[in-house]
């Protein structure tokens, strides 16, 4: 006969609790001449997560846990309890045949994550410099992988994930380190003890050339995937940002999503105006930097010091 098996219950208290929820930014918290959102970095932490053994986009790394570095950056509210908040977290990638140096994946590594990492160490830690011109070499060192899963031919050479799993760990942990600690033991993102106010680049939607637009993250405003020409910069007073939003591919704003593959473009099919030959409505050419309402320029808690100018 067999045993009766009743699972535990698990009793409500704090710890177990959801608590409040953090404010996220809406295109109302946009400036108005430049579409940016004035904030600053909040934090820099490392952290691990399990991938589930029914996980298939990371099947080397099923039921192991991995690390994910996260940036979390806040607005410039004088009170913490209205400020809100946008993450920017990077996972480790997998080491095969398509993510080495060359490979169609390549790109996981090095536009997704290397290169996102080595803009916000340059745009905190460099100010304009070159990485060996503030950094020691143990420390410029610290920030690439210590595995190199390839030869001298560009061929492919395995490595054990939990090895890919540790130098992941280890690069990430660089970062914090030097972020948080290597301006003479403080924070490069703070100065005199208080947050530097940064331009960051969120985006809701963007223009895919055969899919129309489509949500960025679920909807929410978020950093873009790829870096492209930068999505910090300080925030200099009575002086425009170079970083910007290219109103044609990019928007703030909510679009009409089309989940539906568009028709092929047949010669002589009928054309409704305002829609494109796939039926969509074309909202992509309106700007993506509206009115609001008279925001000012600049509202950041605290001046940029002096020695960022």
């Amino acid at each position: 006969m067999a045993e009766n098996v009743t699972n535990p219950i698990v009793r409500r208290g704090v710890a177990s609790a959801r608590g409040t929820q953090r404010l996220k930014f809406t295109e109302k918290d946009a400036n108005r001449q430049t579409g940016l959102f004035e904030a600053h970095l909040d934090n820099v932490d490392v952290s691990m997560i399990k991938i589930g053994e029914d996980r298939t986009g990371m099947p080397s790394f099923n039921g192991l846990e991995i690390p994910r570095l996260r940036f979390t950056f806040a607005s410039n509210d004088s009170s913490p309890l209205k400020r809100k908040y946008v993450t920017l977290s990077f996972n480790a990638v997998e080491s095969n045949v398509n993510t080495i140096p060359g490979g169609k994946e390549a790109w996981k590594v090095e536009n997704v994550n290397l290169n996102w990492i080595n803009h916000i160490v340059k745009v905190f830690v460099c100010k304009g410099k070159e990485l060996n011109e503030v950094l020691s070499e143990e420390q410029i060192d610290s920030l690439n992988l210590p595995f190199v899963d390839y030869d001298e031919n560009g061929d492919y050479v395995p490595i054990a994930p939990e090895d890919v799993i540790a130098g992941w760990k280890s690069l990430f942990e660089s970062v914090v380190a030097i972020l948080t600690t290597g301006k003479d033991g403080t924070p490069y993102y703070m100065h005199d003890g208080k947050f530097i106010p940064i331009w960051i680049k969120l985006i809701r939607c963007v223009k895919n050339p055969k899919k129309g637009w489509q949500n960025v993250s679920n909807g929410d405003l978020a950093f873009p995937t790829f870096v492209g020409e930068g999505c910090i910069e300080y925030i200099i007073p009575n002086t425009l940002p170079s970083i910007h939003i290219d109103p044609v591919r990019e928007s703030i704003m909510p679009k009409v999503i089309d989940d539906k593959p568009k028709a092929p473009n047949m010669p002589g099919a009928p054309t409704i105006p305002g829609m494109s030959m796939g039926g969509v409505i074309d909202a992509g050419m309106s700007s993506s930097m509206p009115d609001m309402g008279g925001m000012p320029f600049y509202s950041g808690v605290e001046d940029i010091p002096a020695d960022l100018m």
